[in-house]
């Protein structure tokens, strides 16, 4: 793990053990305020930021299948950007494939993005259920596609290729898995509309 992702994740985990409540927090990354809050994640932090678009270039999963961006154009894609070694972002594995279960269809897509290598996603993926199509891409690309150093990201596109709702990291309150699955599931319900 590089210095600035444990920095990240450390500061993440000091964000939620201050408790969960539905107010508006600043978080600061990369010398820009973020507004987050439980319920709207950093989405309109992100867009007036960075724009209400989220480029992302044509993908090789790890196990060889094409994702054009092409053919992602009028489809709902759900990105999340996540690595082996980061226990939020494994914590919340489940609550994901929850949501593909509930979501999957032919004009929705789960796209989990990692800098990992492929060898240590497959050994991962032999102890851990992740159904995401899974594809690595070297840090500094996943850094120009993200631009926040947060772990795990979750970035929602609408099928008019909008971003609709960008999150980092999940809840830890009582119950997680739960909190992050209902959170995200409205925001995809709430996408799949756009």
């Amino acid at each position: 793990m590089t210095r600035l992702n444990f920095i990240s994740v450390a500061l993440l985990i000091s964000i939620y053990s201050v408790g969960q409540t539905k107010k508006q927090r600043v978080v600061f990354d990369n010398e820009r305020k973020f507004l987050y809050s439980d319920s709207t994640g950093v989405t309109q932090s992100y867009i007036t930021y960075f724009g209400d678009t989220f480029p992302v270039p044509d993908l090789t999963t790890i196990d060889g299948k094409i994702i054009n961006q092409h053919d992602l154009q009028g489809k709902t894609v759900i990105y999340n950007f996540w690595f082996v070694s980061c226990r939020p972002c494994v914590a919340e594995i489940p609550a994901l494939n929850r949501l593909v279960r509930k979501h999957k269809s032919d004009t929705t897509v789960f796209i989990a993005l990692t800098f990992d290598t492929d060898d240590r996603i497959k050994e991962f993926l032999r102890k851990h259920e992740f159904t995401f199509q899974i594809a690595s891409l070297g840090q500094a690309e996943i850094d120009t596609i993200k631009k926040i150093s947060f772990y795990p990201f979750t970035a929602i596109v609408t099928k008019k290729g909008k971003l609709s709702f960008a999150l980092f990291s999940r809840p830890i309150g009582k119950n997680p898995e739960e909190d992050i699955f209902n959170l995200l599931d409205k925001q995809i319900e709430k996408a799949l509309l756009q």
